[in-house]
């Protein structure tokens, strides 16, 4: 599929709506701005507050969203790979040591373990949440 086509479709949510987003949190900073005078009569600029926010988190969420689909299951899968070394070498020197690991090396032995497992998790569940629509779309 092409990078295009790729981007069209993101967990369901397609370029036009992040830029629609975008467009309407621009336009809410410029009204907070430009009309701060008319604004602060009653709670309308409370009111603009809020959905300026909202629309920016909602922009935020579509732009992360975008950046994981495009990027996030190989950078994923680099950090794996790079976090499963430091544990193999990890163990490798405590084998070659010959005595027990500390708490501070067993700690981060642990920490080292649970996060190549929590990765591992993670990958698969990725893969398919964004991968789905662009099966969808071959099918059609």
């Amino acid at each position: 599929m092409l990078q295009a086509e790729k981007s069209q479709n993101i967990c369901g949510t397609s370029v036009p709506e992040l830029d629609e987003a975008e467009a309407l949190a621009n336009d809410l900073k410029h009204l907070l701005v430009r009309s701060e005078k008319e604004l602060i009569h009653g709670d309308a600029r409370a009111d603009v507050e809020k959905v300026e926010r909202w629309v920016e988190s909602y922009r935020r969420g579509l732009s992360a969203a975008q950046k994981i689909s495009d990027n996030g299951v190989d950078m994923l899968k680099k950090t794996r790979d790079q976090l499963a070394l430091a544990l193999e070498e990890q163990l490798r020197l405590e084998d070659e040591g010959g005595n027990p690991a500390s708490k501070d090396q067993s700690a981060q032995i642990d920490q080292l373990t649970s996060a190549v497992r929590r990765i591992d998790r993670l990958i698969p569940i990725l893969e398919q949440s964004f991968q789905l629509p662009a099966i969808e779309e071959e099918h059609n």
